[in-house]
């Protein structure tokens, strides 16, 4: 079934590709960008599921390097708690961000946020406890459509950088292997089950 939805999610970002939005999106970037670095992006979590790929984690996992590499954020905060599956996601994208060459005293676990509500508000907050005072999001651009609204009201003058719908094939490469036992919560509960 998740193969379903993941071929599903596929075709869904492919038909939005040739949406006129992905120009919004790259002017939006280039805006954000003029004010980089930043000291912190917060990249919201993606449910991980051992062994299997995701498009969307690949995505924000993928964009969160470029954006390291490149020197727009000094450091990233993966958010996200054990929502859909046993894996906390911040901590399994840390994991493997880690593995990427991102130094580990640049990567950051925000792992109680349940939806992209509160990974914006509750990744801002740690943000600010660690001392960072110059943050954005990061996020891929089928989350950005509807994240913008939702970070004006739970994460208010925290921007969000996203990429061009049409260049998202250019970020779904294949996840690293790594051992995901410290992201693994044990007696884990689906969120719908809560």
């Amino acid at each position: 079934m998740s193969r379903f939805f993941s071929i599903i999610h596929l075709g869904l970002i492919l038909f939005l590709a040739h949406d006129s939005s992905a120009q919004n999106e790259l002017r939006s970037y280039k805006r954000i960008v003029k004010r980089a670095p930043f000291d912190a992006i917060i990249v919201p979590g993606f449910p991980y599921k051992q062994a299997k790929d995701s498009i969307l984690l690949n995505v924000r996992l993928y964009w969160a390097k470029e954006l390291y590499d490149r020197g727009v954020a000094r450091n990233i905060i993966f958010s996200g708690a054990a929502v859909h599956t046993a894996y906390n996601e911040g901590m399994i994208m840390k994991i493997m961000a880690d593995s990427l060459g991102i130094p580990s005293n640049h990567t950051f676990v925000e792992g109680h946020a349940l939806h992209t509500t509160s990974n914006a508000k509750l990744g801002k907050r740690l943000a600010r406890k660690l001392g960072f005072k110059k943050i954005a999001a990061a996020t891929d651009p089928y989350q950005y459509s509807y994240m913008k609204l939702l970070m004006w009201f739970s994460a208010p003058g925290v921007p969000i950088l996203t990429f061009p719908r049409d260049s998202m094939l250019a970020y779904f490469k294949p996840l690293p292997v790594v051992n995901p036992r410290d992201a693994f919560v044990k007696d884990f509960v689906p969120l719908k089950e809560r």
